[in-house]
């Protein structure tokens, strides 16, 4: 999985890798103040108390996860009529994660009564797809995942069937405050619910998929790209898009046993969302897709411990990740590590819009990307390609270097230009 700072990348505890930690930490907190963000002294504080009297120890996960060529194999097929995809590939050593496509497999899914269908290879390497019918996904009964490799290895995955999955009622937000790392004062926000009926034994276990998407406004300001010394030219129309749409999965874990419930209408909580003014999720518009998904024992504890890895990636001091048993293994060599799961379920999905929400302001914060004036040289470019912005704000006309995003709202991640079908 790809991530800006891997494991590998932890410093050794070093002294003058602490140093280079913290003259890095003024750069970026000059930097913070220069663009208009405040920052309490006291939170400054801490992160340089933090980084000037510890250190990380480098850490090297287990012999599985730094080697390469095992077979991943993540098949989740729904109830759902149309194509689905099965993505096979290698694994890639952590230290430098990519997707490592696994070419020329027989990928075939079985019915327990004989019917069968055939996944083929896709226009995107390593992902085989086939047009799942009605008639082929049929509620309670079983199925079995064949994967024949293009060196003749076969592997087959447990038995697994389709459960039925309760409707998704109702869907809904509403406005509420929160502590946050101990800010002072609460945070408003929203959080959205979900409400649902229990009235069949066979659900058994329940779980969650959440997807955001939300538009992001970039300054309206004039924008110039300096391909060289001698090159340069204006940013207008398609090549400076100020407004973009970010979708992101959010990677909570929402799963439920139903073994302990009794029938009737049930509520569930969502994530709490804060208002910031920096990331613009709540400014303008702002959409949640919700997948309810039906699912064995096998399959609730493989996604909640999925869900633990993606929770613990984004910093040096989350947990370590948690290697998650596959339910497929080499016929003939059942001691080969596969990685990656099959599962089969029931899905009911939703999507919820929230806009002009309630003790909510509908303005960005004004400073964001706002090209600075740092000094001699900062109207220069140091490197090229380099993006520039011209701005008046508080009584002047600032012309200097900023961002490529911040001329480019495409450059976000997970970010586009194209207004959603949804929308």
């Amino acid at each position: 999985m790809g991530n800006s700072a891997t494991l590998g990348d932890i410093f050794f505890c070093h002294p003058r890798a602490k140093f280079y930690m913290l003259i890095d930490s003024f750069i970026n907190i000059y930097r913070i103040v220069l663009s208009g963000r405040l920052l309490r002294f006291s939170t400054i504080l801490v992160v340089l108390m933090a980084l000037s009297t510890s250190c990380l120890e480098r850490y090297h996960p287990d012999d599985l996860y730094l080697r390469d060529g095992l077979l991943v194999i993540n098949a989740h097929i729904t109830d759902q009529v149309g194509v689905q995809t099965i993505e096979i590939s290698r694994s890639a050593n952590i230290e430098g994660p990519r997707f490592e496509p696994e070419l020329d497999c027989f990928v075939l899914l079985s019915r327990e009564d004989g019917e069968s269908m055939e996944f083929r290879i896709s226009e995107l390497p390593g992902h085989y797809t086939a047009d799942l019918d009605a008639d082929f996904l049929s509620t309670g009964l079983q199925y079995q995942l064949q994967v024949i490799t293009g060196d003749g290895k076969e592997y087959l995955s447990d038995f697994d069937q389709i459960r039925p999955v309760p409707a998704i009622d109702s869907i809904y937000y509403k406005v509420e405050s929160r502590q946050i790392n101990g800010d002072e004062g609460a945070v408003t926000g929203i959080r959205f619910y979900v409400d649902f009926t229990y009235d069949n034994e066979d659900y058994e276990f329940i779980r969650w998929d959440l997807t955001e998407t939300y538009e992001f406004h970039n300054p309206d300001m004039e924008a110039w790209v300096y391909y060289s010394r001698w090159r340069n030219g204006p940013l207008e129309g398609e090549d400076n898009p100020k407004v973009c749409y970010l979708t992101h999965p959010i990677p909570s874990v929402h799963s439920i046993s139903t073994k302990h419930l009794d029938p009737g209408t049930f509520t569930r909580a969502f994530d709490f969302i804060p208002y910031d003014k920096l990331d613009q999720r709540l400014i303008y518009k702002y959409s949640l897709l919700v997948k309810q998904y039906s699912v064995g024992s096998e399959g609730f504890h493989y996604w909640n411990e999925l869900g633990k890895n993606h929770q613990g990636q984004g910093t040096l001091f989350d947990s370590q990740p948690a290697l998650v048993k596959s339910n497929i293994s080499n016929v003939v060599d059942e001691s080969e590590k596969v990685l990656g799961f099959f599962t089969m379920s029931s899905m009911q999905e939703v999507r919820a819009f929230a806009e002009d929400i309630p003790g909510i302001p509908t303005s960005p914060y004004f400073y964001y990307c706002l090209p600075v004036d740092t000094g001699p040289g900062s109207n220069r470019p140091q490197n090229y390609p380099a993006y520039f912005a011209r701005a008046t704000y508080d009584g002047e006309t600032v012309y200097a270097e900023v961002r490529k995003q911040c001329v480019d709202c495409r450059e976000y991640k997970n970010s586009t230009e194209v207004i959603p079908d949804f929308w």
